[in-house]
C-alpha cells in the first residue's frame, strides 16, 4: 500500500482482509478521533462497516443491517474513489447486507485494497 496513507488507515485494510473486523474498527478509530477535516465521515463509515462485519461473524443480521444503513449514509457523500477506496464496491457489501444478505456466508470474507495514489 502507498506510502502517503497513514499507517492507521493502511492498517485497517490489514486488520479486515485478516477479517480481524473488530481489529479494523479500533486501529482506525485513533485516526477517526484526531480528523478535524472532511475525511472524517469517511473514516466513521469505514468503522461502521468493520462494526457490520462484527455483527455478521457474531450471527447479528439485523444489528449489521442498522449499522451498514448508517455507514451507507457517510461513505455516499464520498467517491465514487476516495483516499485511494473505491467506494461502489464497499457500498455494495453494506446493500447486500441491507438487504439481508450475509457476504460472509454467501462469498466468503470480502477483501478491500486502496489504490495507488
Amino acid at each position: 500500500m502507498a506510502d502517503s496513507y497513514d499507517s492507521r488507515y493502511t492498517g485497517f485494510f490489514a486488520c479486515f482482509n485478516r477479517q480481524e473486523y473488530f481489529e479494523a474498527h479500533e486501529v482506525l478509530e485513533g485516526l477517526w478521533l484526531e480528523c478535524k477535516d472532511g475525511r472524517r465521515d469517511f473514516y466513521k463509515g469505514l468503522i461502521q462497516v468493520a462494526a457490520v462485519f462484527v455483527k455478521l461473524q457474531q450471527g447479528k443480521l439485523e444489528p449489521a443491517q442498522r449499522i451498514a444503513a448508517r455507514a451507507t449514509t457517510h461513505l455516499t457523500r464520498y467517491g465514487p474513489c476516495f483516499e485511494g477506496l473505491t467506494l461502489p464496491l464497499v457500498i455494495g457489501l453494506l446493500n447486500s447486507v441491507r438487504d439481508g444478505q450475509n457476504p460472509l456466508a454467501i462469498h466468503g470474507p470480502p477483501r478491500l485494497a486502496l489504490e495507488t495514489p
